[in-house]
Parts: structure tokens; sequence; C-alpha cells
């Protein structure tokens, strides 16, 4: 094979996502020489350059000494539930961690081609401003996010919603405000609770459902963009004067594959920006003086092709809580399948199955034609029972035929709202650790990913600090004490009635 750029190395990750900047640290840090490439100008993907500020999932291994440096900095904001960074210090700190490590970077660079040989991954056909290019490699790590690298090497992948005629997930384009008075919208949203019924359950998901709706009766929105917004406060700036980073916008019937409908969902979400910045100014307390002042230069795309591997993480894996031996990631949170059609229920956080399902939560089936408009399916609904967890494991990392590779993040093999659940950030951060590793070990051992042993992996990750073997602690560990009947609450996710009739929320 020639190698017409020079460029060889032992692991070779493309994408600097949370998941890949964790696989390339980690195989850097465990002797192997290593090399990035990002079509980007900087790290953390969608974390950072998506202003997906909020790090969802279960905060272990690189994700946690990422989140205990940025905070030690006081750019990260350590919450029981959902830690915030500072977008533009979290970019870099992973590239401070990756330099540390001896981990080479080359930004403005994508991937066009595996280079195969007899069936073999042995590196990437790349492009840059240098030209096309070659990077050879003993191993290759796909952190694409669209697992482009696995497809081009002829791994096989599904693509969307079985039951939802192939669409994907909806999307979201993430802005940043400034000049909020989030200690006023705090009250607003407590007040809105108060009236509402803190003990009742109701049809809104909360003050901002009620606020579009009057904007729309008003002509002031052209509809209910979407029923609810992710709001995180960037560190260091003032709560009544707050800096944060907002993620509302929706784009629905997606294909998310398709270059012209990609395009299509930004200029819409581009739109939608400016109707909500008039909206919120409007009608929102404490938004009064709030102006957009960025918007993310990377496109919140939740899902498109799924890499199948030696594992398919199936749906009801996630329902019922499964175990593997050869787990490296845990997830403790819903199905976090935003809708593909529907604006105005905005999530789709249960399956059906045949029959009850030990380990989930199920009930006979109450869901809307809106909730299902291609057809329901038959059985039971099913939601996760927020006192369990699921793991990943590692076989899900390994796509089936395509030799030498490894794939990490949101493309990894799962069914369709198991991938909903397992492709948000610190889980994804676990599957890049895990493939670090196991690259480290194939190349000491002469084993290939599907050769090596999932267990070695998972082992490997305790001896490093992993707690995959210890129960949880802080807000997982107060959920599992939780008391109570288990109730659905707006947004079809699971709280607990408990006894004095008072509704805890788990999540």
């Amino acid at each position: 094979m020639t190698n017409t750029s020079g460029f060889f190395t032992d692991v070779l990750v493309v994408g600097g996502g949370v998941a890949g900047a964790a696989a390339a640290i980690t195989a850097a840090r465990k002797g192997a020489r290593t090399m990035i490439v990002d079509s980007a100008q900087s790290m953390g993907g969608l974390a950072t350059n998506g202003y997906v500020t909020g790090i969802a999932g279960v905060n272990e291994g690189i994700c946690k000494e990422w989140l205990d440096r940025l905070a030690a900095d006081g750019d990260a904001v350590i919450r029981p539930h959902l830690p915030v960074i500072d977008p533009d210090k979290g970019k870099l700190m992973l590239e401070r961690m990756m330099v540390e490590s001896g981990c080479r970077i080359l930004y403005g660079t994508t991937a066009l081609d595996a280079v195969l040989e007899d069936g073999v991954v042995r590196g990437a056909v790349c492009h840059g401003k240098s030209g096309k290019f070659e990077i050879a490699a003993k191993l290759v790590i796909d952190g694409t996010g669209d697992g482009d690298v696995a497809v081009s090497a002829g791994a096989p992948f599904e693509l969307g919603s079985p039951h939802d005629a192939g669409l994907n997930m909806s999307t979201t384009l993430a802005f940043r405000m400034a000049n909020v008075d989030l200690q006023a919208y705090y009250e607003a949203n407590f007040k809105w609770r108060e009236s509402a019924g803190r003990d009742r359950l109701t049809k809104s998901f909360g003050l901002l459902q009620d606020l579009e709706e009057q904007a729309v009766s008003n002509g002031d929105l052209p509809f209910v963009v979407f029923p609810t917004a992710l709001i995180y406060q960037v560190p260091k700036t003032e709560i009544t004067d707050a800096d944060i980073t907002v993620m509302t916008t929706h784009s629905f019937y997606t294909r998310n594959t398709d270059t012209e409908d990609l395009t299509r969902q930004i200029l819409e979400q581009h739109n939608q920006m400016v109707w909500l910045e008039r909206f919120f100014k409007k009608y929102v307390p404490g938004f009064t003086r709030a102006r957009v002042t960025g918007i993310a230069n990377m496109h919140g795309v939740r899902d498109s092709r799924r890499i199948l591997g030696e594992y398919i993480l199936k749906d009801t894996d996630v329902a019922a809580g499964a175990r593997f031996e050869d787990g490296i990631a845990r997830f403790p949170e819903f199905f976090d399948t935003h809708h593909p059609t529907s604006r105005r229920l905005g999530f789709l956080r249960h399956i059906h199955v045949t029959a009850p399902l030990p380990g989930a939560v199920c009930r006979e089936a109450q869901c809307s034609e809106e909730m299902h408009p291609f057809g329901r399916p038959a059985g039971l609904e099913a939601r996760v029972d927020p006192k369990g967890y699921s793991e990943i494991p590692y076989r899900s990392l390994v796509p089936l035929k395509a030799e030498n590779l490894l794939v990490v993040g949101r493309c990894v093999s799962a069914e369709f709202n198991a991938q909903a659940a397992v492709r948000i950030i610190a889980p994804s951060m676990g599957t890049g650790q895990a493939a670090g590793i196991a690259a480290a070990l194939c190349l000491k051992t002469g084993l290939t990913p599907r050769q090596l042993d999932g267990r070695r992996v998972r082992q490997a990750m305790i001896d490093d600090g992993v707690p995959l073997d210890r129960p949880f602690t802080g807000h997982w560990g107060a959920v599992q004490n939780f008391e109570g009947e288990h109730v659905v609450l707006t947004g079809d996710f699971i709280g607990f009635r408990q006894q004095d009739g008072s509704i805890v929320t788990a999540m």
C-alpha cells in the first residue's frame, strides 16, 4: 500500500466528537501512537461545537475527568444530574488532554474512504488543505457519528425508525443568548408548577409550552416550535445576567444522510431562532433584555446510520436494564427518542412489547395515533425503570464484515430506541474510552477487535477507575431509594407517586 502523505500511525481515530476524543486520549495514554482527524477546528463535537452543554448520563471515567478538570478552572458546574460546561472551554480542555497524551491532531481533515487490503481496514483516504492523502494505520476507530468509515469499509448498517417509515429523530440547532435573568425565569417556573398543582399530572410540559401556545394564539409564533427547551447557564456568568445555551429549535420528518434534507433542516432552524428570540423577549419572564449571541456551528443530528455489530443492543435491553459480561458503559436515563413527526408530543419515551417485560415498567397501550402516525405497534407500552440501568456491551463496538475497525458514539450497533438512549454524551465517552483500551490491547496481543474478549476491556476500564462493578452513588444512587407507585408523567417518562400523594420526578 502506498502512503503518499507519509502519515503512518498505530491507531487512527476519525472524528473529534466526545466519543472520538475519548478514544484518542485513551489509546495514546496506553502507549499507542495515535492520530485523530476532524473536519472542524476544535474538539468535542455536539457537546462543544453544538452547544449541547448539559452532560447527560453517568459521569464516569474519562468523562468525569474532563468535567472535574473543567470544574477546577471554574468552567463547569458539577450538579447531581446534568453537569454543565462552558462549550468553548470544553473544546480547549479536550484538546489539552489530547496533546498531553501525545496524540497527534489533524484539523480541517475529512475521511473520504477506508483503505482496504484483502478486506482488512488499513487506514483512511482523507482530504484537507494539503489535498487528498492516505493515513495508514494498524487499527481505525470510527467516531464520525454517521459511521462514514465503517460504511465505506463494507460494514452493514440500519437507518431510521422501523415504526416510522425509516424517518430519523427530529433534529435541533442550538443557540446562545446573553442578558438573561435566570432567577426570574426559575421563579416563574416554580409559580407555574405550584398553580398547575405540584401533585397532579398536567397536559403541558411546563410554563414554556403554555407561553408558546399563547404566542401562537396572538399571532407571534406560527406554531409551537417544541413543547420545552433545554436551557443551560454558561459557567462564570451571573444568574441575574446570564449567558445560556438553548436547545429548542426542531425539524421533523428528517432524513439525516440526505445533504439536501440536512440543509432544509438548518435553514428551517435558523428561521426558528429569529422567531424564538422575539418570543423569549416578549413572553418569557427573565428574557426582556435577552439577545442571541451565537449559533452552534454543528447541527444537532441525533441519529443516522447504526452500524451492525457483533451484538445489536436491543430496545428491550434498555427497557429491561440488561447487563452484559462485556458491558463497558452504563445508561440509567429514559429513552431519549425525539419524536420523528410530532412537535406537540416532542418525545417517544416508550416501546411496545408483546408481553410484560421483566425489569421494565409496563402498562396497557394508551398511546395515541399522533404518537404512532404510521400505525401503533402491537402489545404493551414499556418504559425504562429509573431504578435500573442498562449496559452497552463491547461487542456493539465491533462492526460486522469490517476487520481492524471499531465504532464509537451514536453509530454503535443498536436498535432505533436503544440508540436514542446510549447516544448521549457520557455513554458516548464511555464507548470511546473502551475503544481506546481495546485498540491498545489489540496492538499488544496481536488480536483483532473481533477476537478480543470484551471482558478484558471491561476489566481494564475497572482497573482504570471506572466503577462498572459498583453501585451508583450521588443522584443515581438517590433514585434507587425512591419509593412509591410508578406514574407516567407529562413527556411520557416515569416518576413515583409517594404515600403522601406527591409525585417525585426520577430524572
